[in-house]
């Protein structure tokens, strides 16, 4: 789009009449690379009957996994056929996500404008990546050759700023005489980067390229793009934004190395009734003061910014400010357009935006498998009739079950240019805003891009009803389908799904470049419904070494790696992060545990790393990334606390003994500490954007229900609503014969484990280790895992831990049920890494019993140890 000046543009998205349309079913004419049109948006399962051992077969899969390749019909995709210029243009652009256009101007004869192969080779073209020939074609239809491949990959490295690799070697083929002097270079740089190998020391340029060979080729450059966009690094121009009303300012995004962006930014705000964000980034106040925010995405990456509108000078002020706010002006106003014509432009500009989605074919999928009972919950905030995109003051309700994605079909392709809903928070009901929204598109339902987020700064805890529209401005974007989607907590009421669509625009921002849908966020699907099975507690933020987590020691905890470094399967699928118990219960000491606990190359941060490890050792880094589960603890605010320290500055410390204040005070003052906590810990969390941790849940640190504690059953169960509203689980591990062991569900904790305390000053008998499984059974708990150094060296505590294994097993609680690992500080390292066998088969053991193929029936008895 060219920079225009749309002074008060966002008043055509409040006064423009929404236009009903119907969603025709059109499937139109596909290239050969895709499969038919989803007329749904939905996702088609693609299944190759002629594949056989082939050396493609995974790439292949992959691909047509997310769409992005089709067969050729019967359910046969001919790997071994070659593939056509023009066919590798459609997959080149959609691997690459360059967006496709329609183009009125059809300069090669080969390829008419109306053709399905017109937006992505005109794409490429306008690139520099795909050439016409002297005769005013582009040999659309012509085999390729390797050589004309190498050709491209290299101009699309080029156009899509992935790093060239850097050679230590000359590369050298036996055949280089029958090469082309025009592709010898591109054949050298495809060749370093691994995306194109010769055979038999010959390159064979003038060869065909086969189906088979351009889906593993296309699979390479997607995991660089996938690469690229996870670790997408840029700056802004500012890191807010105060102006007057009805001035603009642009926020622009630079590369962190100064070179070109890989991919195009997008930009978001979350408060339209107060401006707007253009494609270009340019940010145009409306005539109203107030705050809001602009996101900016770039990859998977997204960063914020404030924005204050302050009211414009008043008429006395003007004549005192004239040089100013003339200067002002001029600065902040495209220049492209005179000042005089501004309300002719913005009048224009509102009759040609149109919000295309009223009438649409629309679908609604919940984030992993629904749930019943909460869908009959929520069928009683039906909203309107024709669903989110109905313009109407109606809301619709959607209770828990992770998340939505909403998806719209449009009657045909349409010119893109921002995408908006309106969600609803009101804490008394337990509706609350969603902490973003995603937005989603693709051309022809199958294979999309993500095209940004939009979040914003309403806090879970207001209890003031806000209503909030959440907005995501596109570039240069035809598409047919958006998809939207956002986090559920307990509800989130949503209403007026707008598309807004601009017939006459034009773009002058070059080719739109996204990423398609992040792996990790694809998982969420699957990972929202599965509950944690195995989870390691992780003592941290004291004892040096001991207390710090590094992303060697989580490595062979997070995945199972064999004693020849082969990592085979997970290990443990959860990490309860916990203070060790001597932590001062002072704001101090709390923040002093959460700097540790976020801090760099340590503790999460060590274990996002390792997962990202772990997902590259297992060849699932680009393709079905695992996630590991995280819980967090709230520490206990101990009723002996006199002087915990200053929530404000204006308020007086807080203490936490009912001596002197009374017990109702107390209760409340631990209960506003507590809060302070985890909202200080939620707003870490969501700040640090781990990609490969989940939040799962929060843990109860003490261990036991204090009952001299002020209400101390109240203070859990308020806790626990804290926790539920934002969809997490509330763990806790009480001790073997702690009080309150029989009373963990109505406190309502979700999951509590038994701490058997096997490993104190004595070993324990079996009667001990049996006595402990009837108490698990007999409430409903999970058993906690116990070992610690001595195993190693003692063989009553190696008996020990291979007892409780034992009985457990014997009693079938190795299978199917959520477990709890106590290994001191970091014990179970030791075995995973030991070359003594002994040592060793305490890890390896540990994992057979995890997956329930631990077979031992008999007792350790005596000083038995191997």
């Amino acid at each position: 789009m060219s920079k225009k000046r749309m002074g008060s543009r966002i008043a055509a998205a409040c006064l423009a009449l929404s236009l009903a349309v119907t969603a025709a079913q059109v499937a139109g004419a596909v290239p050969d690379t895709t499969s038919t049109a989803v007329e749904s948006g939905q996702d088609q399962a693609v299944a190759f009957t002629d594949l056989g051992n082939s050396y493609a077969k995974d790439a292949i899969n992959r691909l047509a996994s997310l769409q992005l390749i089709g067969g050729q019909g019967d359910g046969l995709f001919h790997p071994q056929n070659k593939i056509t210029r023009q066919d590798i243009a459609v997959l080149l652009s959609k691997v690459v996500g360059l967006q496709p256009e329609s183009t009125d101007d059809a300069i090669f004869e080969d390829v008419p404008a109306d053709s399905p192969y017109a937006p992505y080779i005109y794409g490429l073209s306008d690139l520099g990546v795909m050439n016409g020939r002297n005769n005013n074609t582009v040999g659309a239809a012509d085999p390729l050759t390797r050589q004309e491949l190498a050709v491209l990959l290299s101009r699309l490295m080029e156009a899509s700023q992935v790093a060239k690799a850097v050679s230590t070697t000359e590369v050298s083929y036996s055949d280089e005489q029958d090469m082309a002097d025009y592709a010898k270079e591109a054949i050298a740089e495809v060749t370093n980067q691994r995306w194109m190998q010769g055979a038999g020391g010959n390159f064979n340029p003038l060869g065909n390229v086969t189906r088979a060979e351009a889906a593993v080729i296309a699979e390479r450059v997607l995991n660089a793009r996938f690469q690229q966009a996870e670790q997408a690094d840029f700056t802004l121009n500012t890191a807010s934004l105060s102006l007057m009303a009805g001035t603009s300012e642009r926020v622009k995004v630079a590369s962190a190395n100064g070179e070109k962006l890989p991919f195009t930014p997008i930009y978001a705000f979350d408060r339209p009734e107060l401006g707007s964000i253009l494609p270009d980034g340019t940010f145009v106040a409306g005539p109203t003061p107030g705050k809001g925010n602009v996101s900016v995405t770039m990859g998977y990456k997204t960063k914020t910014i404030p924005v204050e509108i302050t009211n414009a000078p008043q008429p006395e002020q003007q004549d005192e400010q004239k040089d100013d706010s003339t200067r002002e002006a001029a600065a902040t106003v495209d220049e492209s357009q005179p000042a005089e014509n501004e309300e002719a432009g913005e009048a224009a500009e509102q009759d040609d935006l149109v919000n295309v989605a009223p009438g649409s074919f629309t679908s609604v999928k919940t984030f992993g498998p629904p749930d019943s009972y909460f869908q009959t919950v929520e069928k009683q905030y039906p909203g309107p009739v024709g669903g989110l995109v109905t313009p109407s003051e109606e809301w619709t309700g959607f209770n828990r079950q992770f998340g939505r994605k909403v998806t719209v079909a449009l009657s045909q392709d349409k010119p893109l240019e921002r995408v908006a809903l309106t969600f609803r928070q009101q804490k008394s009901s337990g509706i609350t805003m969603p902490e973003s929204m995603d937005v989603e598109v693709s051309r022809d339902g199958k294979a999309w891009s993500y095209a940004g987020k939009v979040v914003h700064d309403v806090p879970a805890s207001e209890d003031k009803q806000v209503v909030r529209t959440l907005s995501v401005t596109l570039p240069d974007i035809e598409a047919r389908y958006v998809r939207v989607s956002f986090p559920v907590k307990v509800f989130a009421f949503a209403r007026q799904l707008e598309v807004w669509a601009n017939e006459s625009r034009s773009w002058g921002g070059g080719a739109v470049l996204l990423p398609p849908p992040s792996p990790t966020q694809m998982m969420e699907d699957i990972k929202a419904g599965n509950r944690v099975e195995n989870m390691l507690l992780a003592y941290s933020g004291a004892y040096g070494d001991r207390g710090n987590w590094t992303k060697d020691d989580f490595l062979p905890m997070v995945g199972y790696r064999t004693s020849d470094g082969y990592m085979r399967d997970q290990m443990f699928d959860t990490v309860l992060f916990l203070p060790y118990q001597d932590m001062a219960a002072t704001k101090v000491g709390w923040q002093g545990y959460l700097n540790d606990l976020f801090g760099t190359n340590r503790q999460l941060d060590a274990l996002n790393s390792a997962m990202r490890e772990y997902n590259r050792l297992r060849g699932t880094l680009y393709t079905t990334p695992t996630q590991e589960n995280v819980v967090l603890a709230l520490p206990y605010p101990a009723m002996s606390q006199t002087n915990f320290g200053k929530l404000a500055d204006n308020k007086p410390s807080l203490s936490f003994n009912p001596a002197g204040i009374g017990e109702e005070q107390a209760y409340e003052n631990r209960k506003q500490a507590l809060e302070w906590y985890f909202q200080e810990l939620l707003k870490r969390w969501n700040k640090a954007e781990y990609p490969y941790l989940k939040l799962e849940g929060i843990y109860w640190f003490h261990e036991l229900i204090e009952d001299g504690a002020p209400k101390e059953r109240d203070l859990i169960r308020s806790m626990a609503s804290m926790v539920h509203d934002e969809a997490l689980r509330f763990y806790w591990i009480p001790y073997y014969g702690a009080p309150g062991v029989q009373e963990w569900k109505s406190l309502y904790f979700d999951y509590a484990f038994l701490q058997p305390n096997y490993y104190s000053d004595k070993p324990v008998q079996l009667d001990r280790i049996e006595g402990v499984l009837d108490t698990v059974s007999k409430y409903g708990m999970g058993v906690e895992i116990e070992g610690d150094e001595r195993m190693y060296r003692d063989p009553k505590f190696y008996q020990t831990y291979y007892n409780q294994l034992v009985a457990a097993h014997k009693l079938g609680m190795d299978k199917n049920n959520v477990h709890a690992y106590y290994y001191g500080s970091k014990t179970l390292i030791q075995s995973a890494t030991s070359t003594d066998p002994v040592v060793r088969s305490i890890y390896d053991d540990t994992y057979k019993w995890m997956r329930g193929k631990f077979d031992r029936e008999e007792y350790y008895e005596g000083s038995e140890m191997p």
